[in-house]
């Protein structure tokens, strides 16, 4: 089996096993008349319960935890990004939104949460699954904000380079559901359980989806920061830039505080993350007999950055390895790079990270390395990612093909279509963040 072949079937096995649904069926359990979450029970009895699901794998986790409550389940409502995935539903209500920017639909599943969080009785259970891509699945603007400008704002924001957790700030203090604030909508006296497959760095709860249902530590001054730091201020729409000034002012409800926390009887796990896939994949490898070499923190760098990094660690020891001939070495990198475009070209994070990367391993033939987005969408292309070599580089220019040309206009997506590495998957049901595999053969 080749390099590049090895590594996509990693991907992949490593995905599987760390599924939406075996990540449900791990976390969730209905014996008898209880609900059993890790360590606490909810008895049943005669109580509703009520089940909400957003995000890119909304639908497996509704479909897992639909199989394990059963009957015992009064209501349902699914929010996706996945259109296949939401025709095949079986919850009572199933909304399609738009990601990675919200529009029209999006704006009516943030009515369609409100109203469903708001018909929730008072002895209910409700059971929450959310996982990445729910910022823009699931989207209520602030009095004054259109559903254009918060459009907008994602955009800016996603073109910045910024961190998720400064992104996620903004987008915040722009809604009346995020931050905590679909808490709002809900009777104290209920019970909440929050399922969380986690897409960001360090596995921060109240920035998944930007927290829906998560009480938040941010304020308005933090969203001016945040826009200053990244020079979009200016460039932000006015009706944004208007409000956020309001909201310094004390003119505007801040976000749901920790202090606040409405819901006294909730309960909010991981259940799956980056680092657990990246694990997986690990032992997947070990077991092919690899040396295995996983990263103990989240990378979250721009691409250039990031791509000098890895190479910094993996170059040294394949020098030694030459010499030394021991065995193939498996390098994982998990997390989130950043992009600042600038170009019109088309890509994704982990097209430029690969790229950015075969310029570093470029004559080492030795060397492979894959970057992929979990989701199996990397941007708005229909590629989950790239895997190159060390003679990707030299097969270009052979071919005419300037790799800096693509990096200046943002374009690696039409740089690795003529190369023929790209990693395509289609959705994966999945949003593990991002996934660095390097593999150095003997």
């Amino acid at each position: 089996m080749d390099s590049t072949t090895f590594l996509k079937n990693l991907f992949l096995k490593g995905l599987e096993l760390c599924s939406p649904h075996r990540a449900i069926q791990e976390s969730l359990q209905c014996n008898g008349n209880k609900i059993k979450v890790s360590d606490r029970q909810y008895p049943i009895d005669e109580r509703p319960v009520y089940l909400f699901a957003v995000g890119k794998a909304a639908v497996p986790m509704y479909e897992q935890a639909s199989e394990i409550l059963g009957d015992y389940i009064t209501k349902s409502l699914v929010m996706t990004s996945d259109q296949e995935a939401a025709r095949s539903c079986q919850a009572d209500g199933v909304i399609v939104g738009s990601h990675p920017l919200p529009d029209k639909c999006s704006f009516g599943a943030g009515n369609r949460a409100v109203d469903f969080m708001k018909s929730v009785p008072a002895d209910a259970i409700v059971i929450n699954l959310i996982s990445g891509g729910t910022s823009s699945l699931l989207t209520m603007p602030v009095e004054g904000v259109s559903i254009d400008d918060l459009a907008e704002l994602y955009k800016l924001l996603n073109n910045s380079g910024a961190a998720i957790h400064d992104i996620n700030t903004v987008r915040k203090h722009c809604s009346k559901i995020k931050g905590g604030q679909l808490l709002r909508y809900l009777d104290p006296k209920i019970s909440l359980v929050d399922l969380v497959i986690s897409d960001v760095p360090n596995d921060e709860l109240s920035i998944v989806g930007s927290g829906p249902t998560i009480p938040d530590g941010s304020s308005y001054q933090d969203a001016y920061h945040i826009l200053l730091e990244y020079d979009l201020w200016d460039v932000t729409p006015e009706s944004v830039r208007t409000h956020i000034e309001r909201g310094i002012r004390g003119e505007v409800e801040e976000t749901v505080t920790p202090k606040e926390a409405p819901i006294k009887k909730h309960q909010s796990e991981i259940i799956s993350s980056a680092r657990k896939l990246a694990d997986k994949i690990g032992d997947l490898a070990s077991q092919e007999g690899c040396k295995v070499m996983v990263a103990e923190e989240p990378f979250n760098k721009n691409v250039e950055d990031m791509s000098r990094s890895i190479a910094g660690e993996i170059l040294p020891v394949t020098d030694q390895d030459k010499s030394q001939g021991k065995q193939p070495t498996l390098f994982i990198f998990w997390g989130e790079s950043t992009v600042e475009v600038t170009g019109d070209g088309k890509g994704g994070r982990n097209q430029e990270l690969a790229l950015r990367g075969a310029n570093k391993i470029a004559g080492n033939p030795n060397i492979t390395w894959l970057s992929a987005g979990t989701d199996g969408i990397d941007g708005p292309t229909d590629a989950a990612g790239a895997i190159v070599d060390g003679r990707t580089i030299a097969k270009a220019k052979k071919k005419n093909i300037d790799p800096e040309y693509y990096l200046i206009n943002n374009d690696s997506y039409h740089f690795h279509e003529q190369m023929n590495t790209l990693l395509k998957t289609g959705p994966t049901g999945n949003n593990l963040m991002d996934v660095v595999m390097v593999f150095v053969d003997e």
